[in-house]
């Protein structure tokens, strides 16, 4: 796997994570780099309150959820990609765009954010399945218009294939491939990850971010490097190489037959003539045929992070599936 290719799974496993570090002036995580510089003795963290609420999803475990707007008859959930930040942060610009015209909710999947850990393997499945429960508890069982970014973008698809009845449409935001996850190249890069995460966790204490962060660190940021949102990180990465082999091929997580579906893609890219750049377009152009009523858009003056980078593309785009017919 040639540098750039490496570079390109790291960002897009770590989902939002690159963007927001730039934007929120942070340190490398522990994710990208093994070395961990615990704060400050004087340094006190205290966790912040949950934005949302905490819904009970049944053995003694709770999903975090925050929803916002007026009661539609659609609901929008929007569902992270890989990274440790809280889905309240990473994509709260979109949501709070949204919800101008349409009830629209974000969660933290297990052990991320407020939620709870999983207290079994982590699976693909597992994660359709806690959103499924905790839209069953908030009364949210649709219709229902899935928005999936990054590796998230697999789990909306999952969930309409197990769940079709409820979703009226999916938008999938630079949404990663199958064809990209399985392949040797990358179950080598996801080992090398998961053991950095854990030379970080290393000694970590309880409750405490790992490493030193600048004054001024927003709590929630302080919270996505406790050691405990960092292992449910860890396990994510681990749940990829749990996936069965009939869900790893072109369209195993799920078509989506005449259900509307908008793919967006990013249109900034730092280098567009690449080999890479040009794989990831073609990937995005083929999710085209998930269904036979889809539609492309490039988000211009994004890169990966659409949601947090260009939020009024993603709003228009789920406007127009809520108001046509």
């Amino acid at each position: 796997m040639s540098n750039s290719t490496t570079s390109s799974l790291t960002a897009l496993l770590l989902g939002v994570a690159p963007a927001l570090l730039s934007a929120q002036g942070t340190p490398p995580t522990p994710v990208q780099s093994p070395t961990v510089t615990p704060p400050a003795a004087s340094a006190v963290y205290v966790r912040p309150a949950p934005p949302g609420e905490l819904v009970d999803v049944g053995n003694g475990r709770r999903i975090h959820i925050e929803c916002k707007g007026p009661k539609t008859d659609v609901t929008v959930v929007i569902e992270a990609g890989l990274s440790q930040f809280p889905a309240h942060g990473s994509y709260g610009p979109t949501q709070d765009s949204i919800a101008t015209f349409a009830h629209v909710c974000t969660y933290d999947r297990a052990g991320l954010g407020w939620s709870d850990a999983a207290t079994v393997p982590v699976t693909h499945d597992a994660m359709v399945e806690d959103l499924h429960r905790v839209l069953r508890a908030k009364a949210l069982t649709g219709p229902l218009v899935l928005v999936g970014h990054s590796m998230g973008g697999l789990l909306v698809r999952r969930y309409a294939q197990q769940h079709p009845a409820q979703v009226r449409a999916v938008v999938l935001l630079d949404a990663t491939p199958e064809e990209m996850l399985f392949t040797d190249a990358a179950k080598a890069e996801r080992t090398a990850l998961v053991q950095r995460i854990g030379a970080g966790l290393r000694g970590a204490k309880a409750g405490t971010p790992v490493m030193a962060l600048p004054a001024g660190t927003a709590p929630e940021v302080m919270l996505s490097f406790t050691p405990e949102v960092l292992a449910a990180v860890q396990q994510e990465y681990e749940a990829i190489d749990r996936v069965p082999d009939s869900m790893r091929r072109t369209g195993g997580y799920g078509t989506l037959g005449d259900r509307p579906l908008v793919v967006v893609r990013r249109g900034k890219v730092a280098s567009p003539d690449s080999p890479t750049e040009q794989r990831w377009r073609a990937w995005q152009e083929a999710m085209l045929s998930l269904s036979t009523r889809s539609r492309m858009v490039v988000a211009e003056q994004a890169g990966h992070a659409i949601a947090y980078e260009q939020p009024s593309v993603v709003a228009q785009v789920v406007r127009t599936l809520i108001t046509s017919r």
